[in-house]
């Protein structure tokens, strides 16, 4: 089973952490029908082999097809744990990343992202050879963060082979001011990648989701850009076929421990994220979910009838059924994100059938 890449709507681009595959895996089947996503492949916690990530992908997107890289922001805890091993050696360039394909052609829903970093154009061209092979359509994704020096070789390859089953994505990965960031978008699509078809859809994804909440203290409103960027893209490039990405209300991962935040509680609307918490006044977490369901902001979530917002409402009235913990906060912000993006453009989405219903 292999991405549909002419009928893309939205590609969020997800880590395989439990907080996305919980939030994920609670979207109501019509939700995640409209969701082609990115994984980011790294072990599973306490997993022996890689290919239980895999397992917890179909877990929580079950029968349907996905794009898959190597998540690099992963880092290596113990080499002596198999699938940390598994996880570094797809990353070895031999043989056109033998070992890349191989794992691809054991995981059926995958589209995978091609490896390309010291590879010639002639070892670009066997790899997509194999994956056409296997009847996968591919992606060829660009990290602005990991901007591949042999970026010609990869467009000769794929212009050499001819091909039409493929997506382009450009990420620029987390990014704190995204005027720069979109510049370069722009300018990377009109210079190198001008030579692309225009029927090639390009995927443009990057998040701006705070990377600390100290200075919230009651309630603060972070808004996001990406649908101005991509309807400024397709004035800018003249192409038509340009696809919302985000990450999904996250971000990459980041290295060293993290101390455990105070509680907080995250809505996700359609432009960005109200969040709660109060440090002074030592609010739990049902005290910043009454003050999120007195917002105005609610109003925009209030009956959609998804998990996340169940979760927030629940919340006020008995954490311990409700939001309790820093990973079930991102699990519900990433499940109303998800939903609320993947029916941007149908308007009024409260009360529409989901047919059927979360199970928790």
């Amino acid at each position: 089973m292999a991405v549909d890449i002419s009928n893309l709507n939205y590609v969020p681009t997800l880590a395989v952490r439990s907080s996305e595959m919980n939030g994920l895996e609670r979207l109501p089947a019509a939700s995640k029908d409209r969701l082609q996503p990115n994984f980011l492949l790294a072990p599973w916690p306490n997993a022996t082999e890689l290919m239980r990530a895999i397992d917890r992908i179909n877990k929580a997107f079950p029968s349907r097809p996905f794009f898959l890289d190597i998540d690099k922001d992963y880092q290596i805890t113990n080499i002596e744990v198999q699938a940390q091993q598994q996880w570094l050696d797809l990353q070895d360039p031999a043989n056109g990343y033998s070992n890349w394909v191989g794992f691809i052609d054991g995981a059926p829903n995958a589209s995978p992202c091609l490896q390309i970093a010291g590879l010639s154009q002639a070892e670009i061209i066997n790899q997509i050879s194999l994956f056409q092979e296997m009847g996968r359509t591919f992606a060829l994704r660009i990290e602005l963060n990991r901007f591949p020096p042999n970026l010609p070789d990869a467009i000769s390859a794929i212009n050499a082979v001819g091909s039409a089953d493929y997506a382009i994505i450009v990420d620029a990965g987390w990014i704190a001011d995204t005027q720069p960031a979109r510049l370069r978008i722009a300018n990377l699509i009109t210079t190198q990648l001008n030579g692309i078809d225009a029927q090639i859809p390009f995927v443009i994804s990057y998040t701006t989701i705070p990377k600390t909440f100290a200075e919230v203290e009651g309630v603060d409103f972070a808004t996001f850009d990406n649908r101005q960027c991509l309807a400024e893209l397709v004035q800018l490039t003249n192409r038509q076929r340009i696809t919302y990405g985000d990450w999904g209300s996250t971000r990459p991962r980041e290295q060293g421990i993290a101390s455990r935040p105070k509680p907080r509680i995250d809505l996700a609307v359609r432009n960005g994220w109200l969040s709660a918490r109060n440090k002074p006044d030592d609010w739990d977490y049902d005290d910043a979910a009454d003050v999120i369901l007195k917002s105005d902001k609610w109003k925009e979530v209030d009956g959609l009838g998804v998990w996340g917002e169940v979760m927030i409402r629940q919340t006020a009235i008995n954490p311990a059924l409700g939001i309790n913990s820093p990973q079930k906060n991102v699990a519900a912000r990433v499940n109303l994100h998800l939903h609320i993006q993947a029916f941007y453009n149908d308007g009024d989405i409260k009360g529409i059938n989901l047919d059927e219903q979360w199970q928790d």
